[in-house]
């Protein structure tokens, strides 16, 4: 290779083994395992508060006994998600032994609970299914972030959300149709309905799960995330100490999510239980104490969240522009209206047709609750840590789910007048409050979010650089110059570009650059920086290498057309001990016809120390 060569960043990133992009159908097949474990979720969602009544549970009792899906999201997730970032074992992979793990206790518990006609039966089987769900469903967001670079990001978990929506879409209207077949009740009370829908779930969950983790293999993390496994101290106390580390350091972005969801998420729970009640009420005009008529309402309630799933679904391949557009803080307050609107209406519907149609507006915010905030988190945290921190995600979904079942009761009976269309009507006001909640939080800082999804709308004014060049060598002293840089190009809305430059020739084993002789040291000095990175969630960059002299290899990549400032520091690679600005920035300061930003980088490279400045 010549001195002057320059290799662009994909011949750079295959030669340091970055993540390797995946075909649209090997995103698909790897999503698969959604739709089987949504099912289930769309089984609990649906047809549980039905089920519950049929063993004779009261109506104002459904919101206590649909405890287990928050305690078990509060319980499981978090933890689980912790865990499974300790985790690597060559032959299972990190992920995967707690998806599969999970969905086989949600297949088990699927086949058995049709015949569970004692009503603490049934919540015990419902606690066991929700454990199972969420056992699965957190490793499994965790496995698209390690699995996807950060450019397939957004599109990864987007099609996640079309298969959540799917797999809802299947469940509930599983519930209608076969309700309309089968209205008879079993000998032991459970409608015969029930039996094949759960049945059904069985055969989702075993086709789709066990097909998305035999074709997609999971990558080997880079050997740091291995050292800090092989390192970490283990039994329960760490995993707790690691969660509550990562909730005392989340970033403010989730704590305006968290505020969002307290009203988000005690509506949906709100609906999700009374859907069938008010429907009955509104339209049928029959009470859960009117079994085999009231079978139609909790049917076409069924009809109603499948419709809304489908939209979901069809709304998922839509919004990626949509979002990278306008932000995800404005959609998903758009959302968040659009659904509060609907559930209102919804509340006053009485003919049987008309009230399919709010479903349309509930599946466009459902395609941005299930999909952006998901997008918002994955984009600023780091990836060696996606698990926890989407455990912690869970928790403030959850939370608001466990007020709702402790207090709603109360609600219900004596603000509400124990009826279900009022109960409707409230759900939909908190999803406005929530649109409101989404606007008022102001998005963070841009060094607070990277480019993936931005949680405020995109900025649209004049930057003053296009283009940011910073040169590393992947030492210590190196990375402070690079964060430095890392922090400029994302207030002015820049392209980073790193410049590693190498020794073509034989190395003078007592000079400064004898480490970095020959392009593969070159790349190796270059996977140091990308790693640090990749920790960062740094997503818009791309990378230089170059033989030759460093000042002029910093030159030659500023030379292009545009913007551009190149940041360099002032000691590190080319400073002798003892000088006040080192001999490279010296020459770029010379030499540049661009600006340029001397930043302050310490003595001595250390590649030991074990934290870089933020």
């Amino acid at each position: 290779m010549s001195a002057d060569t320059l290799e662009t960043v994909q011949d750079a990133e295959e030669a340091i083994h970055q993540k390797p992009m995946m075909s649209p159908v090997s995103i698909l097949m790897m999503n698969a395992g959604f739709f089987g474990i949504q099912f289930s979720f769309g089984i609990t969602q649906t047809a549980m508060s039905p089920l519950f009544s049929a063993m004779g549970a009261s109506a104002h009792d459904l919101p206590i006994l649909n405890l287990a899906g928050p305690m078990t999201g509060l319980l499981i997730q978090p933890l689980i998600g912790a865990l499974s970032d300790r985790t690597w074992s060559d032959r299972w992979g990190r992920r995967k032994p707690f998806i599969l793990g999970g969905a086989l206790l949600c297949v088990v518990i699927l086949a058995i609970f049709p015949f569970l006609s004692v009503l603490w039966l049934g919540v015990l089987g419902l606690w066991l299914l929700d454990a199972g769900n969420n056992t699965a469903m957190e490793p499994y967001r965790a496995f698209i972030s390690d699995r996807l670079p950060k450019s397939q990001l957004a599109r990864g978990f987007l099609v996640q959300s079309m298969f959540t929506g799917a797999g809802a879409v299947l469940s509930n209207f599983s519930i209608f149709a076969f309700q309309l077949a089968l209205p008879q009740l079993a000998p032991n009370g459970i409608p015969y309905w029930a039996y094949v829908c759960f049945f059904l779930g069985v055969v989702c969950i075993t086709g789709t799960v066990g097909f998305a983790m035999s074709r997609t293999t999971e990558l080997r993390p880079p050997q740091f995330e291995l050292d800090e496994i092989a390192n970490s101290p283990g039994g329960p106390r760490a995993i707790i100490a690691d969660l509550a580390s990562a909730v005392k350091s989340m970033p403010i972005a989730m704590h305006k999510i968290g505020f969002v969801f307290m009203f988000q998420w005690y509506a949906m729970f709100i609906y999700w239980q009374f859907v069938s009640l008010s429907v009955g009420e509104s339209v049928f005009g029959v009470t859960p104490e009117q079994k085999e008529a009231f079978q139609q309402a909790a049917g076409w309630s069924g009809l109603m969240n499948g419709s809304y799933n489908l939209v979901t679904m069809l709304a998922a391949l839509v919004m990626l522009p949509i979002v990278v557009k306008f932000g995800g803080r404005i959609v998903h307050a758009g959302s968040l209206a659009l659904g509060g609107i609907c559930l209102m209406w919804l509340s006053t519907s009485t003919v049987q047709w008309m009230s399919v149609l709010p479903m349309i507006g509930l599946g466009i915010f459902w395609a941005s609750a299930v999909g952006v905030p998901y997008l918002m988190v994955a984009s600023m945290v780091p990836a060696r840590r996606s698990g926890v921190y989407m455990g912690v995600l869970n928790m403030m979904i959850v939370v608001p789910m466990l007020i709702q079942t402790l207090t709603f009761g109360w609600i219900y009976e004596h603000l509400l007048g124990s009826k279900a269309t009022n109960a409707m009507l409230l759900a939909g006001v908190l999803l406005a409050i929530g649109a409101l909640a989404m606007l008022w939080a102001k998005p963070p800082s841009n060094t607070d979010e990277s480019s993936i999804v931005p949680l405020g709308a995109p900025t649209h004014g004049v930057s003053l650089y296009d283009r940011v060049i910073v040169g590393s060598d992947g030492t210590y002293n190196s990375l402070i110059g690079v964060r430095r840089a890392m922090a400029i190009a994302r207030d002015a809305g820049a392209k980073l570009t790193i410049v590693t430059v190498y020794n073509p020739e034989v190395a003078d084993p007592r000079g400064p650059r004898a480490e970095l002789s020959g392009a593969d040291a070159g790349r190796h000095a270059l996977q140091r920086t990308v790693d640090d990175l990749n920790q960062n969630r740094v997503t818009t960059y791309d990378s230089v290498l170059h033989g030759g002299d460093v000042a002029e290899g910093l030159l030659q990549a500023a030379s292009t057309k545009g913007k551009t400032l190149i940041v360099v520091g002032n000691r590190g690679l080319g400073a002798r001990q003892g000088e006040s600005l080192g001999v490279v920035p010296e020459k770029v300061l010379r030499s540049a016809s661009t600006d340029v930003i001397v930043v302050q980088t310490g003595g001595e490279a250390d590649v030991s120390k074990p934290e870089i400045p933020g």
